[in-house]
């Protein structure tokens, strides 16, 4: 039962001296410490702040790239439906074409079968 006791103590001290270690008192700083920190954070801000408008310039440059893709892609599916337009209006006209052509040379086989015929 001591043991046991002994045991828990042991376990109780060690979790206080962790305790005591996450929780120590900041140490008091001198002067020279104070105006050390305070150069220290005044540089920090100015870093900051320098670190802020390069945020804001990257992400204005961001929203001008984002505008240019839009317009960019708009523009190329207004010229995939121009490019479908002119498709259709070409595979219309050769088809046109090739009926003109397949009635020329037919015509024209039948005045050289007449002028054969002619002939015989």
């Amino acid at each position: 039962m001591y043991d046991l006791l002994l045991q828990k103590l042991k376990e109780r001290d060690v979790v206080e001296k962790n305790f005591a270690e996450l929780f120590e008192a900041a140490p008091i700083q001198n002067a020279k410490s104070d105006q050390g920190t305070q150069n220290q954070s005044k540089s920090l801000r100015k870093e900051l702040e320098f670190r802020d408008k390069k945020i804001e310039e990257f992400n204005a440059t961001l929203k001008l790239k984002n505008k240019d893709a839009e317009r960019l892609n708009d523009e190329i599916i207004t010229l995939n439906i121009e490019n479908n337009l002119l498709q259709d209006q070409y595979d219309k006209m050769k088809s046109e074409y090739d009926g003109i052509v397949s009635r020329w040379l037919r015509k024209t086989q039948q005045e050289a079968d007449t002028m054969n015929e002619s002939f015989k």
